[in-house]
């Protein structure tokens, strides 16, 4: 097993091309004759502490970004766990109102049934009493009648005068009943007082039901509104992470190649790859090179053009790969014209030759089934481009 130079995730060696978390090519260095010189291992190992350095901060920043999300999904909870502890406490408040106002009502219904049923049975007494008292004044008056006209006897008179008195006695008696109504009366007052209590409970509670609503309204405001602005951080980290430019010590941008590779359009491609020699050459008048241009040539910008090749082709495109069929094919790398027997078994391998002819540009194969070697073109003289392969620098270089 082997590690990710970056994130330090194991893989198995030629069986991974990218590693699984954070994307780095891991694909292999196809064979170097002569080895990678040290000034490349350098510039490789700066690379790669660069791109780990970039994974660590993006790794950081995401941890942070977890760390906020958990606090908020606790906040979250909590704030749910309130909620529901209001929701609770309004059903136990809104089932103990009904209770009581279905008793209040009850014991009132029942307290006033009785109410009436007693003071209707004693005004039914007291009438009775009333109209049998009526019935002795009207017999007392008719015995005074009497006793004025027959002049009776005075015994008989004060028996009546006492009976009197005794009706008064009952009259009495039914004023203080009737105050006892009046009293009752009060206590109806006083339910009703009652009643009117619990209503303003119930208003109460509609105001805590608002409150929390509110609450809750408030709360999942800001809650989506950090979520958001998590995810534009995390949005913004994987941006920088992933739009990492390529260009050289000399200035010159490799962005467009390295998109136009990675897309596999090999024939725009292709072109975009004659357009940056020539311009980091500064030959784009002339539209050509010659052996004195591609011994001065630049090369580190060499080997990012030939490293983009390998990589985007998966070891099938490229300079290097090309070198290494030509020195198969017996080519020397002496910078000259090899001889026919090299030079055109070379042309047969890498496609460049069918059939004795030599093939035109415009009847290349841009595909990523073409033969091995066959990309980039090259259709100038073929000393210059042995001097190009002839380049002690020229190895694969993985971007």
């Amino acid at each position: 097993m082997a590690k990710c130079p970056v994130c330090e995730t194991e893989y198995t060696p030629n069986e991974v091309e990218t590693c699984s978390v954070c994307g780095y090519d891991l694909t292999p260095y196809p064979p170097v004759i002569g080895g990678i010189p040290s000034g490349f291992l350098e510039k490789e190992k700066k690379r790669i502490a660069a791109a780990k350095r970039v994974w660590q901060l993006s790794q950081s920043q995401v941890k942070s970004a977890q760390l906020m999300v958990s606090h908020l999904q606790s906040q979250l909870d909590e704030m749910t766990r309130k909620i529901d502890g209001f929701t609770t406490t309004q059903s136990r408040l809104e089932s103990q109102n009904e209770a009581i106002a279905s008793q209040s009502l009850s014991r009132l219904e029942s307290q006033v049934e009785a109410i009436a049923s007693q003071s209707l049975s004693r005004l039914e007494s007291q009438n009775e009493a009333i109209a049998s008292q009526s019935q002795s004044l009207s017999r007392l008056e008719s015995q005074i009648e009497a006793i004025a006209s027959q002049s009776q006897s005075l015994s008989r008179l004060e028996s009546q005068v006492e009976a009197i008195a005794s009706q008064s006695q009952s009259l009495s008696r039914l004023e203080s009943q009737v105050e006892a109504i009046a009293s009752q009366s009060q206590s109806l007052s006083w339910l009703e007082s009652q009643i009117e209590a619990t209503a303003s409970q119930s208003q109460s509670l509609s105001w805590l039901e608002s409150r929390v609503k509110a609450i809750t309204s408030q709360s999942l405001s800001r809650l989506e509104s950090q979520i958001e602005a998590i995810a534009s951080q995390l949005q913004s980290i994987t941006e920088a992470v992933a739009d990492t430019t390529i260009v050289s010590s000399s200035g010159f941008l490799y962005t467009e190649l390295d998109r136009l590779l990675k897309s596999g359009n090999w024939k725009a491609a292709d072109k975009e790859t004659a357009k940056m020699m020539l311009a980091v050459a500064q030959k784009t008048s002339r539209r050509y090179l010659d052996d004195d241009d591609i011994k001065n040539f630049p090369g580190e910008d060499l080997r990012i053009i030939d490293g983009l090749w390998v990589k985007h082709s998966r070891g099938r495109f490229g300079f290097s790969v090309q070198k290494q069929i030509y020195i198969n094919c017996g080519g020397k790398l002496v910078g000259h014209y090899p001889g026919d027997t090299a030079w055109c078994q070379f042309c047969d391998e890498v496609a460049w030759r069918y059939n004795g002819d030599y093939v035109v540009w415009s009847d290349c194969t841009f595909s990523a089934t073409a033969p091995r070697g066959h990309l980039p073109s090259y259709t100038g003289h073929y000393s210059t481009f042995t001097s190009l392969l002839s380049r002690t620098d020229l190895l694969t270089f993985n971007i």
